[in-house]
């Protein structure tokens, strides 16, 4: 079978994470890695990665997004990291890539 469909097919989401288990640096950057080569609106590949592994940045991060939700649970389920897509506002494609 095709790798990425068997990828497509076996797929779960994740809902629960150990938040003392912290994926290797090598992992991390693979993931950027391949984010970066996501398609974006008219190959203008503005979008950046930013990780954040900092505990105190993660949680004031999981607290302001809860609030935009309007909720008081953990939006990024414990995650001890966060990837967060920012892309350029000059960009017509901006809030797709984004």
């Amino acid at each position: 079978m095709n790798e990425t469909l068997k990828t497509l097919e076996t797929r779960r989401s994740v809902r629960g994470f150990d938040p003392e288990r912290m994926p290797s640096d090598e992992l991390i950057n693979e993931i950027v890695k391949a984010g970066e080569y996501a398609p974006t609106g008219m190959g203008m590949q503005s979008p950046r990665i930013i990780v954040v592994t900092n505990k105190a940045v993660r949680d004031r991060l999981s607290k302001l997004n809860a609030e935009v939700m309007g909720t008081s649970s953990d939006p990024f389920y414990g995650a001890p990291v966060i990837l967060i897509v920012v892309a350029d506002k000059t960009r017509p494609t901006y809030i797709y890539d984004g």
